[in-house]
Parts: C-alpha cells; structure tokens; sequence
C-alpha cells in the first residue's frame, strides 16, 4: 500500500480538468469530472411511441362499440366509425384535435391538444393512413379504453434537474448519448498526463542472437492509449547518460519505463538516478509476486514510475498502480470489476511467503481455473486469461498462523476482459 500511495502522489497532480465538446469524445475515452444534472425534461413532450392515431379515450368510450372474438376466441371491442382530420409527423406540432375525431401520428410526434392515447395502425381498419375514417380494434375490459396507452409521457426518461451523469464515469457511448438528448454540448472531464513509455535494456534494442523483441512497450502503450492517454514509445539501451537525454529530448508529463531497477550490474534506471543530481527516485522492493521491484519518484525533471522488466510484472504493476492512478480514483478503490470466486482444483503450488501473489486464470463453465504458473514472463498465459486471482500473503510476520487458501475458499479477483 505505501508504494501504491507513492504512485498516486506522483501521478495525481498531473491530473487536470478541462471542458470539451461531446463530440472531440467521440473516439478517445474519457473519465466524467463532476456529476451532469439534465436541464431539461426529456423527453420534452407527451409524444407517440407508435404509427397509427392519436384520439382521447373519451372519443372512443363515446363511440359505437360492438363485440367481437378474435380467431383464438378472446373477447374484443369495435369502436367507430372515427373521423381522421389531419396528420402529425415527428418534428412537427400539431393542431388541437376535436372531440369525436382522430389524428394520425407517427412515432415521436407530439400529442396534440384534445388527444391522451394512441391507437397502433394495426389495430384499425383499414389498416392504412389517408383513410377519411377508421374502426379500431381493442382487447375487451371492464374498464374501457383508459388514456395513456403507448404514449411517451414528457420527463419519462429523465426529468429536469435529475442527474444523468455522475462524477468519476468512464464515459460510454451511451453516457454521451444521454447527454446529447439532455440538451448537453460539452462536459467537464478528466485530462491525463502524456505519457512517454520507456523500454530498457540492450537485449531489446540489439540485433544480436541474445536479443529478445520489445512486448513491454506494446503491452503497456495499448494500456494506456485504452484510458485515452496521448502516449509516446521509446526503447533505449543500457546506457545511463543516453536514457536521461532521450527522457529530457521527449515532451511528456510522465515516464513510465520497463526494466532497469533490479539488482543487476546493468540497472540503467538506478544508473540514471545516480547520474543525476537533482533525481528523486525510491527504489524499493514490494511483497508482491510477481512485481517485487518498483520504482517512483523524478528523474530528468520528469514525474516517473520504473516498472520490472518481465512483461507480466510490468503488466500487473500497471494494473495495481498506475491505471488506477491515471483514472483518478483513490487509494483505495478498485480499479476493475472485483469477483470472489473459488478456484477449481485449489492452488497449484505453494504461495510465497509473505507476499500478495497475483495469478492469472481462465473463467470456465466450471468455474475459475489458474492458468500458467506464477513465472513473470508468461505472457501467453496471460493473454488467456479472464481474472486475475489475488493470493494473501501467508506465513507473513504479521499473520504468522495464516495458511494457505484451499479449494474451499473464495478469493478475491479482477475480471480483466
């Protein structure tokens, strides 16, 4: 938890908020800055939900009725004749209806003065607009016709003043939706920090045999472009002085850079941080598998956080700590769907001491199995995987009598598709 804090003290003040039109939201996904009330109702007006025949249901009580059955033998009612006096068409408003007599309407027009109901065009004969009169069809009941039969009342979908958006929303295509139908053209969101993406290492930036080709700045700049971050990707070997020029040549806000913290003799991060003078960075190992190295601080007079090199590692510390940072959550919530399943089976192999492991699993129709082992470059595995499986530490100092979770016992997860 102290380094979760360490990340979002790093990251938290490069958030701002700024106002943009809905429709720059359109293709880059946004988190909602303060909640949205609708100032108005909406719909706006009593309107039809059906082709057919606005009426009052006064003019139908009043009307001739006769009984009929329809061919399963139910009983129903004959109304009419009526005469049609005219057509309402979405967009349009429509003069006031006189007792005795019908309007036709199509779906979303207003209701006009002196109509409460509408009638669907299949239950009148015939069955078609432009007819000078009409006999309409209903189920019979004790009641009668009553009004309000498949009309839209105004404010049935949002009211004025109710809030139609809550602060914190990832907003959604329907979230935009619903605020273009409230009358809404621009909406206080959350901006995120540009972000430059550091992978280390000479194995990834050599041609030789002993290379190995780059997952960690696909993974993790997929990651971040996802929460809508403008993202810039550079790798750079192990070359202390190189790094910090490539950092400091960049316009970004934050690094976060992959490899180079651990305990090597080739640690370019740490290298960088003791080159630089005025660098603030923690290294610190953190009881968690895998992800146990982790670093936070600046360095070339940027906001960084260092990463483990192994892309499972580099994928779950982006997980834990920087996309729940980047959304703009507290310490303390979630940053994904959290489940409790039991795990099919029990635990493959003994969990570390003292430390959180974090495994990765597949959601089957038997339920939540573990999938791979808990080896930080299984990056396939995870690639399969639905969840990830929160282990707690046991045997820890703090929990010494802990055991160890059985088949029996629901654990924690993170549904991650």
């Amino acid at each position: 938890m102290m380094h979760r804090r360490r990340v979002f003290e790093t990251i938290s003040p490069l958030l701002d908020t700024q106002t943009v039109p809905i429709g720059d939201l359109l293709d880059t996904p946004r988190r909602l800055a303060v909640s949205v009330a609708s100032p108005i109702d909406v719909p706006g007006f009593d309107n039809s939900s059906m082709d057919g025949y606005a009426v009052a249901a006064s003019t139908l009580r009043n009307s001739g009725q006769k009984q009929d059955q329809d061919p399963q033998g139910a009983h129903q009612t004959v109304y009419g004749p009526i005469p049609v006096r005219g057509r309402v068409a979405a967009g349009a408003i429509g003069a006031e209806v006189a007792t005795g007599t019908a309007v036709e309407i199509m779906t979303g027009a207003p209701l006009p003065a002196g109509t409460d109901t509408v009638i669907a065009i299949e239950a009148t004969h015939p069955a078609q607009f432009e007819s000078p009169e009409i006999t309409i069809t209903l189920p019979s009941t004790d009641a009668g016709p009553q009004p309000g039969a498949f009309v839209r009342p105004r404010g049935s979908d949002v009211a004025a003043g109710a809030t139609v958006l809550t602060a914190g929303l990832m907003l959604t295509p329907a979230h935009l939706g619903v605020a273009a139908a409230c009358g809404i053209t621009a909406l206080q969101v959350r901006t995120l920090p540009r972000v430059l993406v550091v992978s280390t290492g000479d194995e990834i930036t050599a041609d030789a045999a002993a290379g190995i080709h780059d997952a960690n700045s696909i993974t993790l700049g997929a990651s971040l472009r996802r929460l809508g971050v403008d993202t810039t990707i550079i790798t750079v070997p192990d070359d202390p002085q190189a790094l910090l020029d490539a950092v400091r040549a960049a316009d970004c806000d934050l690094v976060v850079s992959t490899g180079g913290i651990s305990k090597g003799a080739h640690e370019v991060v740490k290298l960088a941080a003791a080159l630089d003078p005025e660098a603030a960075m923690v290294f610190e190992p953190i009881a968690m598998q895998p992800g146990g190295p982790q670093g936070c601080g600046t360095l070339a007079g940027t906001a960084w956080v260092a990463l483990p090199g192994n892309p499972v590692s580099a994928l779950i510390s982006f997980e834990m700590f920087i996309r729940p940072a980047l959304l703009g959550l507290t310490v303390d919530e979630e940053p994904r769907e959290t489940e409790y399943h039991r795990l099919l089976g029990g635990l493959d192999e003994a969990p570390p001491s003292g430390k959180l492991q974090v495994r990765r699993a597949v959601m089957t129709p038997e339920g939540l199995a573990l999938i791979g082992g808990s080896r930080s470059h299984l990056l396939h595995n995870y690639a399969q995987s639905t969840h990830l499986v929160f282990i707690p530490p046991v045997d820890s100092d703090s929990n010494a009598n802990q055991p160890a979770p059985d088949a029996d016992d629901r654990l924690k997860t993170w549904k991650i598709t």
